[in-house]
């Protein structure tokens, strides 16, 4: 029995140093994965929570969505309003950050998330260094300030540079980035109802473009590609849009359940 042992350990041995080692999946390369606005399926979205689940999970990224406070303090929020997400029924910009602390982000999630609070962009950063990067979405809310300023200025802060993405729908907060920090890579956003010209979106002046998947077909890699963007798919949930978007190379797949991409990638070989 030891020596049949022994021949099989020798055989296993001899295919690794044949083959240089076990085989490879799409899995290795985290930042095809992207929690959207964090592991939003199992925890309260654009929370601590989130992101932690989110590196749990294996994401590379983790999308987060920021605004400003009335005070101006960059937070974590995606809607306009802190009603659904933090039963405060007014708008983002007439809160003061106090009165948002106080607030629970996560009591409409569950009762384990009772005690969420809102996180500050400067919490989220400090959660995720080292970690996982940060997608983060400057929202186009109409009552920023100096959301691109401030938010440039707490990477700075951290040294989180290059350990993120800045998009937005809005390109003039893109162009005040650039102009902040021109090393910092952007990505404008177009959604799904856009009237997509895809050559004059690729040539535009970010590193990426961050599109609703269903706009995303082999013409539309072909044009990215063709200008040097990276694309990023969102929102993706359903394992066979996974596959198709995959396949089509995108370089990051934005979902709400990263841990079921990262299943996903780990069935299919590297190229």
């Amino acid at each position: 029995m030891h020596k049949v042992l022994m021949v099989f350990t020798l055989l296993v041995a001899a295919n690794l140093a044949s083959t240089g080692s076990a085989p490879k999946t799409l899995a290795e390369n985290k930042n095809i994965v992207t929690a959207h606005r964090g592991s939003s399926a199992a925890a309260p979205e654009n929370t601590l929570s989130s992101i932690r689940k989110a590196i749990r999970d294996g994401a590379g990224y983790a999308e987060i969505d920021v605004q400003e406070t009335a005070d101006g303090v960059v937070i974590l929020m995606h809607d306009n309003t802190a009603r659904r997400t933090a039963g405060i029924d007014k708008p983002v910009w007439e809160i003061d950050s106090a009165e948002l602390r106080n607030a629970s982000a996560g009591a409409w999630f569950g009762k384990p998330f009772e005690d969420e609070r809102v996180p500050t962009l400067d919490e989220a950063i400090q959660t995720s260094k080292g970690r996982i990067r940060l997608n983060i979405e400057l929202k186009n809310n109409g009552h920023q300030k100096q959301l691109a300023e401030k938010t440039v200025a707490l990477l700075q802060k951290h040294t989180f540079e290059n350990d993120c993405t800045i998009t937005s729908f809005d390109p003039e907060l893109l162009r005040k980035v650039k102009k902040l920090r021109p090393g910092i890579k952007t990505g404008r956003i177009i959604g799904e109802k856009t009237d997509v010209n895809a050559q004059m979106y690729a040539s535009g002046d970010y590193e990426v473009i961050s599109a609703a998947y269903p706009l995303i077909d082999e013409t539309f890699m072909r044009e990215a590609r063709k200008h040097h963007k990276e694309v990023y798919a969102w929102t993706v949930n359903e394992k066979k849009t996974m596959e198709r978007m995959v396949s089509l190379g995108v370089d990051s797949v934005i979902t709400n359940e990263p841990d079921r991409l990262v299943r996903l990638l780990k069935t299919i070989p590297r190229p």
